[in-house]
């Protein structure tokens, strides 16, 4: 694999946005890579693939990378297929079958995986699939720039990374904290996808009823302590979102740390959890998104990640 991934990050994004510079990469990575300012030893060969949706890559790196740290499950597999012979021919050989076995999770019946391993002069750069919301609220918590930058100017920001709302559509970014939380209402919404969440009751009837919907919106603490029967702490603050034809919300969840995450697991281990104490899960805004030709919209791991 071509090291130090957050480097490549901006070759990622040109990617996602430029299906011309995709193509080049494609056909003369190498090349292409030099073109945008990276150098590589004399006689490195770099294959380029492009993963889709239902088409992953797993790298198995040349034996000696700096990259042997097991932090992840799939990292381990990459390690134990560089120390294996036996284990990396069966990898090879059947990749979703060993990955399945040492993971321990299903991998949909739809997604291909083809690994591939580097040797001493050859080299794979593997271009993710065009990001998801998932990817960008990822990013935001790892990137600070990233994230001022998408608070500041969110059209621009997203169309970096291949992500082009409508001319006549207003992107509004908001951003929880300990004190804050947002509720997005969503139109028409008719059932709870999230029976966890006790929240969901509350947009299913503001879609159906005007003047909850205002109620919620004009007097957000009590209605909820109102309708679901329990307290909000004074120094929690909550704002009720709608969106409309025009205006679409982007939230980034708190991200706890790893101290409040161990309460919050403690809390709900005693039936004490609550809803603006979970662990956030993020909101999957509804745009009207434009995806560039030949782009993939889907799910996407971060580079900052192991990916397959």
């Amino acid at each position: 694999m071509i090291q130090n991934p957050t480097a490549l990050t901006p070759i990622y994004e040109k990617a996602w946005r430029e299906s011309q510079f995709k193509q080049n990469l494609l056909d003369n990575p190498l090349v292409t890579l030099q073109q945008e300012g990276m150098t590589f030893p004399e006689g490195i060969n770099v294959i380029a693939v492009a993963e889709t949706d239902t088409h992953r890559y797993m790298v198995i790196p040349v034996e000696g990378s700096p990259e042997k740290s097991a932090e992840t499950l799939l990292e381990y597999v990459r390690i134990q297929a560089m120390e294996d012979e036996e284990f990396k021919q069966a990898l090879l050989a059947n990749p979703k079958t060993v990955l399945i076995e040492e993971l321990g999770q299903a991998i949909p019946e739809k997604v291909e995986i083809t690994v591939v391993e580097e040797t001493a002069d050859t080299r794979y750069l593997v271009i993710p699939p065009q990001p998801d919301m998932q990817y960008v609220i990822e990013r935001t918590w790892l990137d600070p720039i990233f994230k001022q930058n998408l608070l500041s100017e969110p059209k621009s920001t997203l169309a970096q990374i291949g992500i082009i709302a409508d001319d006549n559509q207003e992107i509004k970014v908001k951003e929880e904290t300990d004190y804050q939380r947002y509720i997005l209402l969503e139109e028409k919404m008719t059932e709870c996808k999230e029976e966890t969440n006790p929240l969901c009751t509350l947009k299913v009837k503001a879609s159906q009823d005007t003047t909850f919907k205002q109620q919620l919106i004009q007097n957000p603490k009590q209605t909820i302590e109102q309708e679901l029967g329990f307290s909000l702490p004074s120094w929690v603050e909550v704002e009720v979102l709608e969106e409309t034809p025009n205006i679409s919300y982007l939230i980034i969840p708190h991200l706890p740390s790893e101290e409040e995450v161990e309460a919050e697991e403690m809390m709900a281990v005693t039936g004490g959890g609550r809803w603006w104490r979970r662990r956030p899960r993020p909101w999957r805004p509804r745009f009207p998104w434009r995806v560039p030709p030949q782009a993939h919209y889907g799910g996407v791991v971060s580079p900052w990640r192991s990916r397959w």
